[in-house]
């Protein structure tokens, strides 16, 4: 990926997305939360999980998108697959009759969040849920895949089929706490690694340290929250400033920024202006409550 375009003549980037689809609770408290208190909060609802949220703001940025995922046999699944398909999104969602739909509760401070995660059904995705990769240019998996013990092989599974399919691929670590040395085995052979800086730091803490990770022409892409982002390959390192904007939720800004910056490059972009592209889509999400795109991001009272 790092080698210049995938896609010429003006069509639109294909793109899978293997991840999470989850229903976000996010609760913002009017103080700080005490033990044994009934503590005021604002909270709503959204439509969440980080693979889900790539996905739409993919198809919010132009490239036709299929998202792999597993969801509960329940109103929050059904509900996802709508979710989907009006964000523009190509469902392939495989429904598990035994677990709820992952539900994550985000506690909102500021520009902080605290999240509380339930997979559910999201963390037995399995490599008979992966579909063909047929005419797809590029494959990106959410490290929270390859995190959870059984949801890994579907994971894996997904990295060696787009190798074998010749689609270009991309890794996010997603939640730095979690990472180990085992993931970088994971994710070897890789096209482009989209860590945060914490992400970054738990897995050895410099880029060159991680670009011994991926495929010969690859890259890694490092969000760094209002320092902006840096890309580093093997011809060099180039960054690029955060944009400025008032944050009303950040929730899925790293979301926005792979589909951002995976668009722009797909299309041919240079690094810099792929990162731009990044920055861009991240300072819209952060602007808005929720993780999906502003026409998406319905949020109902609870």
């Amino acid at each position: 990926m790092s080698g210049g375009a995938l896609v010429s003549g003006g069509r639109r980037p294909r793109v899978v997305v293997v991840g999470d689809v989850a229903v976000d609770v996010l609760v913002a408290p009017a103080g700080a939360a005490v033990r044994g208190a009934d503590v005021p909060a604002r909270i709503r609802t959204a439509a969440g999980g980080a693979g889900a949220n790539t996905a739409a703001w993919l198809a919010y940025l132009g490239a036709e998108v299929t998202l792999v995922a597993r969801v509960g046999d329940d109103a929050a699944g059904r509900g996802a697959v709508a979710d989907l398909a009006t964000a523009g999104v190509l469902p392939a969602l495989a429904v598990d009759p035994d677990e709820p739909t992952c539900t994550v509760v985000v506690l909102l401070d500021g520009d902080e969040r605290t999240m509380l995660s339930d997979r559910g059904a999201a963390g037995r995705l399995v490599p008979g849920d992966l579909p063909a990769l047929d005419g797809a240019d590029h494959l990106h998996l959410s490290g929270y895949v390859l995190l959870g013990p059984s949801s890994r092989a579907a994971g894996l599974a997904a990295l060696a089929a787009a190798r074998e399919a010749g689609l270009s691929t991309s890794v996010d670590p997603q939640a730095a706490p979690a990472l180990t040395a085992e993931f970088r085995h994971w994710v070897r052979g890789v096209d482009l690694l989209l860590p945060n800086a914490d992400e970054l730091a738990a897995l050895g803490g410099s880029e060159p340290y991680l670009l011994a990770d991926t495929s010969p022409d690859g890259a890694v892409a490092v969000t760094d929250g209002p320092r902006g982002a840096r890309w580093v390959d093997r011809h060099g390192r180039v960054e690029v400033p955060a944009l400025t904007t008032d944050v009303v939720d950040p929730t899925g800004a790293g979301d926005a920024f792979d589909a951002g910056l995976l668009v722009a490059r797909l299309r041919g972009a240079s690094p810099v202006e792929a990162l731009r592209a990044g920055c861009a889509a991240a300072a819209t999400a952060v602007a808005c409550l929720g993780g999906r795109p502003p026409a998406q991001a319905a949020v109902s009272p609870r």
